[in-house]
């Protein structure tokens, strides 16, 4: 999707000549207003609460990140390319940022936010916004040589506490006090022309004291996370936040230059290669320390492309003589580059990190097996059914055992004192231990459904006549089970409309009941 927005950008200026319009400083205030929404969705899903939570994400990974990376790519312009001081803070300033759009979008859609690398990449998200206000004051203190570092800091310091002060002591108390009564019209265009009022005039207000708007939008999602009426806000600006995003992904398109990139083609990608591999393996080695391999490298992997605010520091680098065009322009098509690569590298973070990382096997806890349970239940999966699964089970006291391959699920059942062992349910010599053919059941509950037919068939094959419970999602995993000699198979969304149909026939009953 993302590439067909900016092959289209590009389509459009060439097309209709429009070159002139491509760098309307006008433009691209409205195509950043999709970051705006963007943020504002983000801070929704992130209170007050969880941000302090993240504080080692923020923080410590953020700040660390940003400094590195700043650091090493100003050293490796200045030094080994002998790319002039001024040039090189300014470049590897912008390099050192990732892109809010695109990561935060598709982890969205794939619902990773809430993963390990996905709150490792938030985190550093959001400390980059903020690293943006210094940046820029360090573009404008580079140009202007009659401006004093201590009075810049001053001004951005006192800014920032009046700004937070504005948005969450009398802002948070007009922010609610203002949708109850857009609530209580029950007119949907005021609702929504209410939540506009709050993301735009925190947005603004940010923004007339130096700071991103989408920085005064993400607060105020944080501000409204905390109120009764998230849920119906996020409803209604989905559909402002994608519009204005595939505007802002056009007019990243319409700011390439074909005849340049024909001619310097070669040099971009080797730019491009060096820039990400460089990013990527030093957001690696910070997280490493402190995470999983495998973690750091999906953090690493999502954060390695150079973000959009990168286009708002070469904008102003160019117009304050800090870079000269031919400078800007390959410095724009790499940034492009990476963000049309980044969405390939989103979708396949799995597969990709499964070639390149395998965690060591030593550090797994030995698996114990099913020593003096008889009669009992084996529960394939420690996810989200698998938990629930266990709960139930312990709360009549029933034997069982819960087996699972994600290590962290693992440990965390274990600190919670359940009986919950490591190990691929789907091996035989896994299932040797599990004492199959004296159990009373095996539950299937696994949270991903395209492993659920491997699991079966390898029960099966051990123990034909177990008793296999399988969960699965969509009528066509269904369907495929069917061929199987398995016990149940419950539809979990055929299961939950059963369930909404039976309690709305009790009050169709209770009001029948009362005539």
């Amino acid at each position: 999707m993302i590439i067909g927005y900016v092959t289209t950008g590009t389509l459009i200026v060439y097309a209709f000549g429009l070159a002139s319009v491509a760098g309307s400083s006008t433009l691209s205030h409205i195509a950043e207003f999709g970051i705006v929404f963007l943020m504002f969705m983000i801070g929704l899903e992130f209170s007050f609460d969880k941000i302090k939570a993240m504080k080692q994400e923020v923080l410590l990974f953020g700040t660390l990140q940003i400094l590195l990376s700043w650091v090493i790519f100003y050293l490796v312009a200045h030094l080994f390319f002998g790319i002039e001081s001024k040039v090189a803070l300014v470049v590897s300033a912008a390099f050192s940022l990732s892109s809010t759009a695109i990561v935060l979008k598709s982890f969205n859609e794939t619902r990773e936010t809430h993963t390990g690398y996905g709150r490792n990449a938030i985190g550093i998200l959001i400390m980059q916004d903020i690293a943006v206000i210094p940046i820029l004051l360090l573009i404008s203190l580079l140009a202007n040589h009659e401006a004093r570092l201590e009075e810049l800091l001053l001004h951005t310091f006192l800014s920032a506490v009046l700004v937070l002060f504005i948005l969450f002591v009398p802002g948070k108390k007009v922010a609610t006090m203002i949708l109850k009564l857009a609530a209580d019209a029950r007119m949907d265009e005021i609702f929504v022309g209410t939540i506009l009022f709050i993301v735009l005039g925190a947005s603004a207000l940010a923004g007339y004291f130096g700071f991103s708007y989408s920085l005064g939008a993400f607060i105020a999602g944080m501000i409204i996370a905390g109120t009764k009426y998230k849920y119906q806000a996020e409803a209604d600006l989905s559909h402002f936040r994608d519009l204005l995003l595939g505007l802002f992904f056009i007019t990243v398109g319409m700011q390439v230059d074909l005849e340049f990139l024909r001619n310097h083609l070669f040099r971009i990608l080797w730019v491009l290669l060096a820039v990400m591999g460089l990013k990527a393996l030093i957001i690696y080695i910070i997280i490493r320390f402190f995470r999983s391999a495998k973690v750091a490298f999906k953090t690493a992997l999502s954060l390695a492309q150079v973000g959009e605010f990168s286009f708002a520091i070469f904008a102003l680098s160019q117009s304050n003589g800090l870079l000269d065009k031919e400078t800007h322009q390959l410095l724009v098509l790499t940034v492009i580059f990476s963000m049309i690569l980044t969405p390939f590298l989103l979708k396949n973070l799995r597969a990709i990190s499964a070639v390149f990382v395998r965690e060591r096997e030593k550090s797994v806890p030995a698996f114990s097996g099913t020593i003096g349970l008889h009669n009992h239940i084996v529960v394939c999966g420690y996810g989200t059914f698998g938990k629930e699964v266990v709960t139930y089970l312990k709360r009549y006291d029933i034997n069982y055992i819960a087996i699972d391959y994600n290590l962290a699920q693992v440990e965390e059942g274990i600190r919670a004192g359940d009986n919950v062992q490591f190990g691929n349910i789907a091996q035989k010599a896994i299932l040797e231990k599990l004492n199959l053919e004296e159990c009373v059941a095996v539950v299937v509950a696994v949270d991903d459904t395209r492993k659920i037919r491997v699991i079966c068939e390898s029960i099966l094959q051990k123990a034909p006549h177990c008793h296999i419970i399988a969960k699965v999602t969509t009528k066509a995993e269904e369907e495929e089970l069917g061929e199987l000699d398995i016990y149940r198979v419950v539809n979990e969304k055929h299961e939950i409309a059963r369930l909404l149909g039976q309690a709305a026939i009790s009050c169709e009953y209770e009001r029948l009941k009362g005539r």
